[in-house]
């Protein structure tokens, strides 16, 4: 369960009690799709900012520098282990050409930095094997459990990187209508949740990826 995952995620004990209904943790997302020289998508580079109250809570209790700040020792230690735990719910990032599910390799260049208010997890998803570049590709970003609300930053939140050509993008916000429906079930309905739950589908950022 998505509880489990954020509570070893952040070696914390009470997360599940900090909220009354779902979601309990929000996240602002900026992505970008990485296109190599030669035209080829490469993989997705995800910037995931947290809430400030969770982030703060987060950081409770851990290594902190003389100025108040998390250590670089303890943002590589959440970082390894947010990477390690996010692979059982495929890192909320699902890719399909059709009705065709493109695979992702493990990431790479993960990090986690703190503006003095909130933590942002950067890492990046590379293709397995990297989509045929004509024709539409979409890409979803949400959580299956709804534990997690992800939200596609007001400005600029997905962009075309490297040699993207002729490609365009289109942006699709989940309907407001679906987020106020999910505050009349109860917590029992949402713990009785897996990774392998389509729920969370309905409140999905989906980035459609369309060339020529």
């Amino acid at each position: 369960m998505i509880q489990r995952l954020l509570a070893t995620l952040f070696v914390l004990t009470a997360l599940t009690g900090a909220a009354s209904a779902h979601p309990h943790v929000w996240v602002e997302v900026h992505s970008e799709l990485d296109y190599t020289p030669t035209g080829t998508l490469a993989g997705v580079r995800h910037h995931w900012k947290f809430d400030e109250a969770f982030s703060t809570y987060a950081l409770q209790g851990l290594e902190t520098t003389p100025d108040g700040k998390p250590s670089e020792k303890t943002l590589k230690e959440l970082a390894q282990v947010n990477i390690e735990s996010l692979h059982e719910f495929d890192f909320f990032t699902y890719a399909k050409r059709g009705k065709q599910d493109i695979k992702f390799l493990p990431p790479k260049d993960y990090s986690l930095t703190y503006d003095g208010t909130a933590l942002t997890l950067h890492f990046t998803l590379p293709f397995a094997e990297p989509p045929a570049k004509k024709g539409e590709m979409a890409l979803d970003v949400y959580d299956p459990t709804y534990f997690v609300a992800f939200q596609l930053a007001d400005t600029n939140p997905v962009k075309l990187a490297g040699n993207a050509g002729d490609c365009a993008l289109t942006l699709h916000r989940p309907d407001p209508a679906a987020t106020g429906n999910s505050t009349t079930l109860s917590e029992g309905f949402f713990n009785a949740l897996t990774s392998a739950s389509e729920f969370g589908s309905q409140f999905a950022n989906r980035v459609t990826v369309k060339c020529s």
